[in-house]
């Protein structure tokens, strides 16, 4: 029964967009409060199921956010951009985004 679950929850949780971050030498505290500060506002995006963000190395951000659907992903794009405006200062260049569908999940 735990498998069909998991098969269930990835049907309903099916487009993903990753990002890859640079943060400026010195500003991840600072990016991390930011991010803090925007919680409330991310949570608000409709059809974001979940977000996490995964520190790769002492400047390198992977952002993982998964949407309900392609539609719900798509619209949720100008939102996205506008609160990520505040995270720019701290950004060492532009972020690499990109879009996938999710294909595999397990859960323990």
């Amino acid at each position: 029964m735990e498998i069909i679950d998991n098969c269930t929850l990835l049907r309903k949780i099916m487009y993903y967009r990753i990002t890859k971050a640079t943060v400026k030498p010195g500003a991840f505290d600072d990016a991390m409060t930011t991010m803090e500060s925007l919680r409330k506002s991310i949570g608000e995006i409709n059809g974001l199921v979940s977000s996490i963000l995964i520190r790769t190395s002492e400047n390198e951000l992977l952002a993982v956010a998964a949407y309900r659907s392609k539609a719900d992903l798509e619209s949720s794009e100008i939102k996205f951009k506008e609160l990520m405006v505040d995270m720019m200062p701290y950004m060492a260049g532009t972020p690499q985004i990109t879009f996938g569908e999710g294909v595999f999940s397990f859960n323990s």
